[in-house]
């Protein structure tokens, strides 16, 4: 007689990804699941958008179709716990209005998508309306880079905190608001990135600096980041810790990727060279 007692699928935290799809491997849905492997936990999808893209440019984005998106949904969250959800790219307001009511109930981290590594315009205009109207305002987190920040703010920044307070102010459901400072004075040997987080009435800020590597092989950073942070938040670690990890893992990553060659563009980064424990 078999003695050997099954393991328990209690304890293994979930988080599920919606986002677009990159073929070429590097961000999307599939620098999503990769990270979320890589930083120990299970990652379930919901795909958003097509892409036609590679290292050096995005050429083409076709929406999946709104109503498609609400069964993979449903058929997901039906059927598997989610201790939190993951968001990329929202390429339309049809799908946005769509996703909007199933994060109730969840921590979301909101990577707000609207441009690409290589400078390029993922999301129109009423997209971005509609994600600032229907997703951030059901989101715990967002992890905007600095362009990506500007649209949010609305205005020029003269200070990365100034616009991330006001972010924070304006969206009542916002616990945090992550500023990364990779594309921020990118001539200064380091980088600077700050979590600001709520704190009863007050705002607490945890700042990482690390030294910025001379690498074009950034492609799916911001993507992995978010993903980081949502998989540690899913492993039950504090938000600062959380960040401070999620920085710590790609980090680690751009530094093993930055000799590498994949594609004749913005490589990507190495998602399989580290496990973390």
């Amino acid at each position: 007689m078999n003695t050997l007692k099954k393991p328990s699928n209690n304890f293994i935290p979930t988080v599920l990804t919606i986002a677009g799809s990159d073929p070429s491997g590097g961000a999307g849905i599939q620098a999503d699941l990769k990270t979320f492997t890589a930083a120990g936990v299970y990652g379930a999808s919901v795909i958003t958008a097509l892409t036609a893209q590679n290292t050096q440019t995005v050429s083409a984005a076709m929406p999946i179709p709104a109503d498609f998106v609400k069964q993979q949904l449903e058929s997901v969250l039906s059927d598997i716990r989610v201790d939190i959800i993951k968001l990329g790219m929202m390429p339309n307001s049809d799908i946005c209005k769509t996703i909007a009511p199933y994060l109730k109930g969840f921590p979301v981290v909101c990577d707000p998508v609207m441009i690409s590594t290589s400078g390029c315009n993922l999301i129109d205009d009423p997209a971005v309306a509609a994600l600032t109207e229907h997703i951030i305002p059901r989101s715990t987190y967002i992890t905007p880079n600095y362009d990506e920040l500007k649209t949010l703010y609305g205005k020029e920044i003269k200070n990365i905190k100034t616009a991330g307070l006001d972010l924070l102010q304006r969206f009542d459901n916002l616990s945090g608001v992550v500023l990364k400072g990779g594309h921020i004075d990118t001539a200064n040997k380091t980088v600077t990135d700050i979590l600001m987080l709520k704190h009863g009435s007050s705002i607490r800020e945890f700042i990482e600096t690390n030294p910025r590597y001379q690498t074009k092989n950034t492609h799916g950073t911001g993507c992995t980041f978010a993903s980081a942070f949502a998989a540690f938040l899913a492993r039950k670690f504090d938000p600062p810790a959380a960040f401070s990890k999620a920085i710590s893992f790609t980090n680690h990553l751009i530094d093993i990727s930055k000799d590498t060659q994949i594609g004749q563009g913005n490589g990507p980064l190495m998602h399989h060279q580290h496990a973390e424990r």
